[in-house]
């Protein structure tokens, strides 16, 4: 059941919210390394954990693999510094060919391009010649107040300072390596003292959190793990396939780009887009047609959409537990944040708070704003479509829910439930009479089209079962389910109207002596009127069911609470009314045979 605690709106919360995100912007060159190198250690953790096994020491197993980690990144680096500046020097052979492409599309856009330049060199004349004249007049008029005309001076620059080249150029690139070091150092201690690390977060958070907190760590680790590695071997294989399929399409560096796919891959979203633009570029540039970038487009596209479509999902499937919208929200806001790094890191940050909203009581709205999980169970997500007039999509609903299931199952599990918590609603006073009859005649359509699709049998062996309302509209709904359902049992039923009062239901089933009569009552307003009605039915005699709509319900208790001398004739559910009167026409048809 989803929780229903109201969403934190109060100004400390919203006040908190404000200064996280300060702290953030403005504190991102130290936390930036922090948050990547805690990433890195969940990523190597399992290699680690596997290599002490191994009965490798803890220190010794860090070592080896945030060494091999740090030479394997250098390698890559370094290869594609190599292939990129291989290609840059070839660039210039295929100059030809890049300038006979153009004209090839020159002709398709001369015409629009040529008037537009037309257009626009005809008003900069205009601009030039009126700007000419305005100045030829302040000229002609200023001539003679103007002194001497000055000698001219030439500011003759200093050659660059050392210290000015070096903090200029080397300065970035000296941020850049120290950041990577801080990262390499901070993912070291991480590793050793991972234990030490957890145990102090639990000890800030507070030991009485420790059986929320511990379950969280277990869950993030486990998430995000199993999300780096698995994206991680997904990454490499589709650019493994895309690096094979240009050297089979004679792309030259396709192995290079091949690698440069599956590294921009880990940036949601655009991240393939970017990568695939560097060997459509380099292929428009030396192919002598536009054969091999077509191939080459369809070949990015088709890898990934049907790894992003079919693999990725059984692969990975939610195993992150984030909604679609959440990861590129996620992707938008900590790009706005932390620049290309804060998009990379999206998607793990996001894994993390939407864990935090699981078992953090506190932070539960996280959950529902973050994950996958449903807010609304299928009675809740009805009635407020029911709430909101909204047919069309309550009609769906149904039909989703109804998939597999029987009549009786979708009223009891659907229908009614929506049914009851518009009656609690109307008890408190929530609900205003427009909407009130919206409602119910919503339903009423829904009942019927439920009721329509299993075949109804020909009645058979009873007589007929008279469906009474104990007290009102609600409760008459109730029993045109019951109805429809008997009814396609083959048991003839009707349901009499709840605007009769308890002498006018006794005079009519007098009149008509029905074979069963089952009252319906839907709580909590009716049970006063089914102890009444019962005791006016009670005398005329016919064989009663009192169908109390309430499956959690106590039945001891609603013997108690309605006088009933046994519970022989309660029945909580739909399907249990429809079975008892199932067995009443059994066991008349067993007597029918002894006696004939």
């Amino acid at each position: 059941m989803a929780r229903t605690h109201p969403i934190p709106t109060r100004p400390p919360v919203l006040l908190g919210v404000f200064l996280a995100g300060l702290i953030l912007y403005f504190a991102r060159e130290v936390l930036i390394p922090i948050v990547l190198a805690t990433f890195i250690a969940f990523l190597l953790a399992p290699f680690v954990r596997a290599l002490e096994r191994m009965r490798l020491s803890r220190a010794a197993a860090v070592i080896v693999t945030v060494a091999i980690a740090t030479i394997g990144v250098g390698a890559v680096g370094w290869l594609v510094e190599e292939k990129a500046f291989e290609l840059a020097s070839q660039l210039p052979k295929y100059k030809a060919n890049i300038i006979n492409k153009l004209s090839v599309l020159k002709p398709l856009t001369q015409g629009v391009l040529d008037q537009a330049g037309t257009t626009i060199q005809e008003l900069g004349s205009e601009l030039v010649k009126s700007a000419k004249e305005s100045s030829n007049a302040a000229n002609g008029a200023a001539v003679a107040q103007l002194p001497p005309e000055p000698l001219p001076v030439r500011v003759v620059a200093d050659a660059t300072p050392p210290l000015t080249y070096a903090s200029t150029y080397l300065g970035p690139l000296l941020a850049r390596m120290a950041t990577a070091g801080m990262v390499v150092v901070f993912t070291i201690f991480m590793l050793l003292r991972r234990e030490d690390l957890r145990s102090r977060v639990i000890r800030l958070i507070g030991p009485d959190e420790m059986h929320h907190t511990t379950p969280a760590f277990d869950d993030a680790a486990q998430r995000l793990s199993r999300f780096l590695l698995v994206q991680t071997l997904l990454n490499a294989s589709i650019g493994g396939l895309i690096g094979l399929g240009l050297f089979f399409l004679h792309v030259p560096g396709a192995a290079l780009w091949g690698l440069v796919i599956a590294l921009l891959r880990f940036v949601p979203y655009v991240g393939t887009m970017l990568g695939a633009a560097f060997p459509i570029a380099l292929s428009l540039a030396t192919s002598p047609g536009w054969t091999q970038p077509l191939q080459v487009l369809v070949l990015i596209v088709v890898v990934d959409v049907a790894f992003s479509n079919f693999v990725e999902p059984m692969v990975v499937g939610a195993g992150t537990g984030l909604s679609p919208l959440a990861v590129l929200a996620s992707a938008v806001l900590w790009t706005w944040l932390w620049g290309p790094v804060g998009l990379i890191l999206a998607t793990p940050i996001t894994v993390c708070l939407a864990v935090l909203g699981k078992h953090v009581r506190s932070l539960w709205f996280l959950e529902i704003l973050l994950g996958t999980e449903p807010v609304l169970t299928p009675q809740a997500a009805c009635y407020q479509r029911l709430l909101a007039g909204d047919q069309e999509e309550a009609t769906r609903l149904v039909d989703t829910f109804a998939q597999g299931r029987t009549s009786v199952e979708v009223y009891d599990g659907l229908l009614l439930p929506a049914l009851a918590l518009a009656e609690r609603d109307r008890h408190r006073g929530e609900l205003d009479e427009r909407r009130e009859q919206s409602i119910r005649d919503i339903l009423a359509v829904l009942i019927e089209d439920v009721g329509a699709r299993d075949a109804a049998l020909p009645p058979a062996g009873m007589g007929p079962v008279v469906c009474v309302p104990a007290r009102d509209a609600a409760d008459e709904l109730t029993a045109r389910m019951l109805e429809r359902v008997l009814t396609t049992r083959g048991i003839a039923a009707e349901t009499l109207s709840c605007t009769l009062t308890p002498r006018e239901a006794v005079r009519s089933l007098t009149e008509r002596p029905p074979a069963v009569v089952c009252i319906c009552a839907l709580p909590p307003g009716a049970m006063l009127h089914t102890r009444v009605l019962w005791h006016h039915l009670e005398r005329v005699g016919p064989r009663m069911i009192i169908g109390v709509w309430d499956d959690s319900a106590d039945r001891e208790a609603l013997r108690v609470q309605l006088g009933l001398p046994s519970q022989d004739g309660l029945a909580t559910s739909i399907k249990q009314a429809a079975d008892e009167i199932d067995a009443l026409r059994a066991s008349d048809a067993e007597i029918k045979k002894a006696t004939a």
